[in-house]
């Protein structure tokens, strides 16, 4: 319907609805890029609403407000995602004398794509069929004790195949063409996180420094001669960002020694920078992993397989859809951090070489906070121990719309 959606880190809102100034201009809706997939699609399904009933008022949205308009808009969202004829099928299949449970009505919101709450409240006062006290107050309180997320962790639901569904219907909202604006933001903003994620203490004005400082004198810039390690690893993480980004935008072949230049340019600033790219040459334990990395003698052998690996997945890449695209990066990142390469800087090789693969697609890079770096780390544990990527898959997908907002934050 030519409505441009525009993922965005707000604080206060849910979503936006701008409507178009004239012909020559499109409508806007603006979606909160911190919130569950299920949020997203119930706030797109609401600003909707507004562009069909309400784009030639003039009237701008924003799901804080609370009016006799935002509540028909939410009443047109849950008719939308949860149609009635499709909503009583469901209701019919699980309702036991007469009622839905708590545990049927989480199965009966996955099915529909949309939050616990929202299905919950359809059932509660559309159709009747929630047992006991369903005021306001009372179900808010029966339904935060029921704890649908752990719920939803026994029942090996995942919200997965929502976000595969977003990102192949949006492909063209999520392409990123990084301005030197927005690159050196975002280089920023990564060089100080990933930095803090590997335990390297530095503050995020000595980090946007380190990196304009860089960019303007490569190798002569003051911190290729620091004493203090903090900075020169932070130092070295710049310079390979700065790579990536130049990589990622030239007509090369990407392979797998991609990887190893990343590792190099990380211990570029270092006192002994032939460490850097170089394989590791013993064994090592991964201080909170969940799986044994590959014998040391054993490592040019595998990366020689990974190798070969995306080869092919780069042949193929143009084929895939980019949700395909993006599980399969994360296949080979996962896979790569088994083999554990190099001698040390790892982790932060590896998430660039993935970011290198996803800005090839024209997909947001990603970066990991304090918030976030833990279900990072217990995502790859969980793919160490069981094999099942899908936390893996989910917390990139909903980290690489917050990366996109970050990249696209001037536009709305």
């Amino acid at each position: 319907m030519g409505i441009v959606f525009s993922f965005r880190n707000f604080s206060n809102y849910e979503g936006v609805y701008i409507p178009a100034e004239g012909d020559d201009d499109a409508p806007v809706v603006g979606i909160n890029a911190n919130r569950p997939v299920t949020r997203q699609r119930y706030t797109a399904s609401h600003e909707l609403c507004h562009h069909i009933k309400d784009a030639d008022t003039g009237y701008m949205c924003s799901t804080a407000l609370d009016n006799d308009i935002e509540r028909y808009a939410e009443a047109f969202a849950a008719a939308l995602l949860m149609p009635s004829s499709l909503f009583r099928e469901q209701v019919d299949e699980y309702k036991v004398n007469g009622f839905v449970s708590f545990e049927s009505a989480l199965k009966i919101a996955d099915y529909f794509g949309v939050s616990f709450a929202a299905c919950l409240n359809r059932l509660a006062f559309d159709f009747h069929v929630i047992d006991g006290d369903v005021t306001g107050a009372a179900l808010r309180q029966r339904r935060s004790e029921f704890g649908p997320m752990a719920h939803r962790a026994e029942l090996g639901l995942s919200d997965v195949p929502l976000y595969r569904q977003l990102y192949d219907a949006s492909e063209l909202f999520l392409r990123v063409e990084p301005s030197p604006q927005t690159k050196q933001i975002f280089e920023t903003e990564y060089v100080f996180h990933d930095s803090r994620m590997e335990g390297v203490v530095v503050e995020r004005e000595l980090a946007a420094e380190i990196v304009v400082d860089l960019r303007l004198n490569g190798s002569r810039s003051k911190f290729y001669s620091e004493e203090n390690q903090n900075i020169v690893e932070v130092a070295g993480l710049a310079s390979a960002y700065d790579w990536v980004f130049r990589k990622a935008m030239s007509a090369g072949p990407l392979v797998i020694y991609d990887a190893t230049e990343i590792n190099k340019l990380l211990f570029s600033a270092a006192r002994h920078p032939e460490f850097g790219g170089a394989f590791r040459q013993a064994n090592t334990f991964v201080l909170g992993g969940k799986f044994e990395t590959v014998d040391y003698r054993r490592v040019v052998q595998e990366m020689y397989f990974k190798g070969k690996e995306i080869d092919a997945f780069v042949a193929n890449s143009d084929s895939l859809l980019p949700s395909e695209y993006l599980e399969r990066v994360l296949d080979i990142h996962h896979g790569l951090t088994v083999v554990h390469p190099f001698r040390d800087g790892n982790g932060r090789s590896l998430r660039a070489f993935a970011n290198l693969m996803f800005l090839r697609r024209g997909l947001p890079p990603v970066l990991f906070t304090d918030e976030t770096k833990d279900l990072y780390k217990d995502a790859l544990g969980k793919a160490d121990e069981t094999g099942n990527r899908d936390a893996l898959y989910e917390l990139y997908y909903k980290e690489m719309l917050k990366a996109h907002a970050i990249f696209t934050g001037s536009l709305l």
